[in-house]
């Protein structure tokens, strides 16, 4: 239960600087971006860069199960939360990629950065997200007794939600703030946040009880009933 309790505090955080996608970066990519095309003499709609994500995770998503599977094979550490914690330096290292995006628009006549800064952001976003994202549900499954599993299963969405409400915080608050500071700021917060879960990881793991690594348990049956149940 102290383990999913602190994998929502992770969640608050994570969600909190994923989902400047639809926030900060997209308004950033609205006012400073240089949007146009002119081999076609045309420009890109910032809104279309929103659909960004969901292709990287149609085109990566195999490759990094994959590099998980290889990485298990080999008898390295592939724990959920160490994941989760990967996960997160990595999509906090995508705002690095904006900073660098302020930094160019600063240095720039007209005062915009190219295009492929954001991408490279939205690139890190989407493999911290599939490696975060896709094995915290399986893990608070597996985590929770089986009478508190869909109370714990709500405590973390809820806190998902909070991750959405305080990425608009954080919107908001950074209105009169620099670019760069405010995705620098970004950047440094989730990749220490990341840092210390590493840090602590093995105390963590103590307290999961190994249940991440029992198989067969009442919890992982539930679990593959309510998959069969979405087909």
């Amino acid at each position: 239960m102290k383990v999913i309790l602190i994998m929502s505090m992770f969640s608050v955080i994570f969600w909190a600087g994923f989902e400047q996608a639809g926030g900060l970066l997209n308004i950033y990519a609205n006012e400073k971006v240089n949007l146009a095309l002119p081999l076609i003499g045309s420009s890109v709609p910032a809104s279309w860069f929103q659909s960004v994500n969901a292709f990287f995770i149609i085109v990566f998503g195999t490759s990094v199960a994959a590099f998980w599977v290889n990485r298990a094979r080999k008898g390295k550490e592939v724990s959920s939360l160490f994941k989760m914690a990967v996960g997160t330096i990595i999509m906090g290292s995508g705002f690095l990629m904006m900073a660098g995006a302020a930094t160019e628009a600063g240095s720039m006549p007209f005062g915009k950065s190219a295009m492929f800064w954001l991408v490279l952001a939205y690139l890190l976003h989407t493999i911290g997200e599939l490696c975060a994202s896709p094995v915290a549900l399986s893990f608070i499954t597996k985590l929770a007794p089986v009478k508190y599993a869909s109370i714990m299963m709500g405590v973390y969405f809820a806190a998902t939600g909070l991750g959405n409400k305080v990425a608009g915080l954080v919107g908001a608050m950074s209105e009169g703030a620099g670019e760069f500071q405010v995705f620098t700021g970004i950047a440094v917060f989730c990749t220490l946040f990341g840092v210390l879960i590493l840090l602590i990881l093995k105390p963590l793991k103590r307290l999961t009880h190994g249940a991440e690594n029992i198989q067969g348990t009442s919890n992982e049956e539930a679990e593959g009933f309510e998959l069969a149940d979405n087909n």
